[in-house]
Parts: structure tokens; C-alpha cells; sequence
């Protein structure tokens, strides 16, 4: 089996979780081909976790930001490369407003796309619109309003209070190691959100919200989807075809 790779540092705890959910993935994949799961049936695999500037804060400050972002990136691809692996997933949502100019920049790998991947999930699940609960920087780069709209699925986006509620929870609280104020910003956000739009379909898409917001914390009629979980799960079938 080739390795795959796995950006991370964006935060670091997020960067082992998605390790945990492609890993999860892989064993659902190999029980469903009918095998046994043993140690020796988990694909090769590397997770790259070097500290990478903020996403958001490049995204909306200084273009020389912008820059470092995507040095760091781009110098995880090669180091990625250079152990082998060639199909690429980033840990984080907001970092995917470089895919285009990394995948250029490394036409020999192939990166995966975290918005590509939920998209078809939600289709196959006959969504017609879900909200978006993400940082501002996620928000601004527009990398799930455009891939939902290529399959026809509408993106609700947070308008600024919600959107000061979310940023709230992931830097105040699940960056900071408080997830009980990450999961009380998170809920807040989404029932103002469900009250707005009428949407019932929420994407977690920072991976810092599914650290912290579960099921059990929304109203029994929302539906929450980790666009993490969807892009580790394609990883894992790249790395078990």
C-alpha cells in the first residue's frame, strides 16, 4: 500500500483527532470488505504537523501573511512527498483556501478537497441546504459555498453575530482548552442560526466545533455533519484502493 499524508498543525490537537477519525474510517472500510481488523490491514500512513501561521488572521490581515501560509503548507507537501506518500488530506478546513495554488504547486500529489468530499456526501443524503458554522476566514474564502453549489445544495453562512459566537468558541474555548465555553458558543450560534434560515443541516466546519459540540447539545430536528470525519473517510478509501 502507498502512505498517505495528513497536514497538520492547524491546531495540533485537531491535527491528532483527524488522525483518530481517518483511522476509524479505515476499520469501517476493511470490516465492510469483509476482513478481520488487525493491525497489519491499516494502511501506512503520516501525519506532518509543523506550527503554521493562523489561517483566519491571513486571510483577513496582511497579504504578507498570506504568503507564510502557504509556505508552511507547501513545504509539509514536499516533506510529505519525500516519505512517499502521494495522496494528501489537511487537517484543516480553512487552510483549503490554498488548495488550488498547493495543488499547482504539486502536480505530482494529489490533494484532497474537504468542500468536494462533504459536498457529495450531503447530496447522496438529499440535502438542499445546510448552515455553515466555520471560522470568518473559512467563511470569506468561500471553499463550501462554491463546492455546494456545484452539486446544488445552498450555503447558509452566519451573519456576524452568529459568526462572533463561533470564532468565540474555537479560539477562547476549544484553542484555549475550554471546551465547555467552545460547546456553549457553538449551540448558541447554531439555534440563532436555526431560527433565522430555517435550516435544520449543520456543518461543524472548523475542526475545532466537533471537539466540543455533540448531538446531544442541538435541537433533535438538526442534523450535524463533520466535514472532517467525510474527508478522512475518502483518505482512508485512497489509502485501502
Amino acid at each position: 500500500m502507498v502512505p498517505v499524508g495528513i497536514i497538520g498543525g492547524m491546531g495540533p490537537f485537531a491535527g491528532a483527532h483527524y488522525v483518530g477519525l481517518f483511522l476509524e474510517e479505515c476499520a469501517r472500510l476493511i470490516e465492510e470488505g469483509g476482513a478481520s481488523v488487525t493491525d497489519q490491514r491499516f494502511p501506512p500512513h503520516y501525519l506532518f504537523q509543523l506550527p503554521v501561521p493562523d489561517r483566519t488572521s491571513a486571510l483577513l490581515g496582511p497579504h504578507g501573511e498570506y504568503g507564510q501560509v502557504l509556505q508552511a503548507l507547501s513545504g509539509q507537501m514536499a516533506g510529505l512527498r519525500a516519505l512517499g506518500a502521494r495522496v494528501v488530506a489537511m487537517s484543516c478546513n480553512t487552510a483549503h483556501a490554498w488548495h488550488a495554488e498547493l495543488q499547482g504547486r504539486h502536480p505530482g500529489m494529489t490533494l484532497l478537497h474537504i468542500g468536494d468530499a462533504t459536498a457529495d456526501y450531503l447530496l447522496g443524503q438529499g440535502e438542499t441546504e445546510v448552515g455553515l458554522l466555520s471560522t470568518a476566514g473559512t467563511v470569506k474564502s468561500g471553499i463550501y459555498a462554491e463546492a455546494l453549489a456545484r452539486v446544488g445544495i445552498a450555503c447558509r453562512e452566519p451573519n456576524e453575530e452568529e459568526l462572533d459566537l463561533v470564532m468565540r468558541g474555537i479560539y477562547d474555548g476549544v484553542k484555549a482548552g475550554d471546551n465547555e465555553l467552545g460547546r456553549a458558543c457553538f449551540a448558541s450560534a447554531l439555534l440563532r442560526m436555526r431560527r433565522r434560515t430555517g435550516v435544520t443541516g449543520f456543518l461543524m466546519a472548523c475542526t475545532e466545533i466537533p471537539l466540543a459540540l455533540r448531538t446531544a447539545d442541538v435541537p433533535a430536528e438538526c442534523r450535524l455533519y463533520d466535514p472532517g470525519r467525510l474527508s478522512a473517510r475518502e483518505l482512508a478509501w485512497r489509502a485501502l484502493a
